[in-house]
């Protein structure tokens, strides 16, 4: 599967009027904001339809080297939009529609740009499976990552499964069955979060610094790794192998070789 049988036609984000979801350019950062609060920033159609193109739209500009997840309002997102479940819709976008169903876990391994949720709120239910797409996940110690669904009538499946790659599956069963509400500095052991803040309001600096940090490495060598690492599972060493002697021909590996040599640092092209 590809990007492509989501959004066959990729065209610039500004041709279209966003309801759910704000975006902006900062030279090679893309900037997708839930932009919802009133509800929460629920998983709604129109939402995960947004989002989905702007990340779509990251993967074909070669300009653009991270994305940056970010939501308004005191909840970063509240799962599943019960809503529309029941039949209920919204308007206002004119984003085009994606032309197969979004499965947040199955759009996150197709992305290989690093993906940064800058969390300022708490997350519930389905909203942890932004948490466990991501790349990188930066929160404050006390921000709140809670799974009551049982408590109404449901189950978080695709939670549990997402969250088996990172603890014992029993574990994550044990989780989403006592409904338990646990805070970034409790997920971090986990890799689930991987930066740590003291408030919310350090959350955005911080992954200012990740990303000064991570410019230091090259373009494509980031993207690459990214997508082996979707597909560990089914890659062999052979395999790996392979993928690291397509990196020694690029321009990237021989513009870090002689940066190194020459003791400067190097200037990245992503070829």
């Amino acid at each position: 599967m590809s990007l492509q049988e989501y959004f066959p036609r990729i065209e610039a984000l500004e041709n279209f009027v966003w309801a759910q979801v704000a975006w902006s350019v900062e030279g090679d950062t893309l900037i997708l904001t839930l932009q919802n609060p009133a509800r929460r920033n629920v998983l709604s159609p129109t939402l995960l339809n947004e989002l989905a193109y702007g990340l779509t739209w990251a993967e074909t500009q070669p300009g653009i080297r991270f994305i940056r997840l970010r939501a308004a309002g005191e909840v970063f997102c509240a799962g599943a939009d019960l809503q529309a479940l029941g039949g209920q819709t919204e308007t206002g976008s004119t984003v085009p529609p994606s032309a197969r169903p979004i499965v947040l876990h199955a759009l996150f391994p197709l992305l290989t740009r690093p993906l940064i949720a800058e969390v300022t709120g708490d997350v519930v239910a389905g909203g942890m499976l932004l948490i466990t797409g991501a790349t990188f996940v930066v929160a404050a110690r006390s921000t709140r990552f809670s799974l009551p669904e049982v408590r109404r009538g449901l189950f978080p499946f695709q939670v549990m499964k997402a969250l088996s790659a990172f603890m014992p599956a029993r574990m994550a069963l044990s989780w989403c069955l006592l409904a338990e509400t646990r805070t970034a500095a409790e997920l971090a052991p986990w890799g689930i979060v991987t930066h740590l803040v003291n408030t919310p309001e350090e959350v955005y600096p911080a992954a200012d610094q990740l990303i000064v940090q991570l410019r230091e490495g090259a373009p494509l060598a980031h993207q690459r790794g990214i997508a082996a690492y979707h597909q560990l599972s089914r890659l062999t060493h052979e395999d790996l192998y392979a993928e690291l002697l397509k990196l020694v021909q690029t321009e990237d590996f021989q513009e870090g070789l002689l940066a190194f040599r020459e003791k400067r640092k190097p200037i990245w092209k992503g070829k």
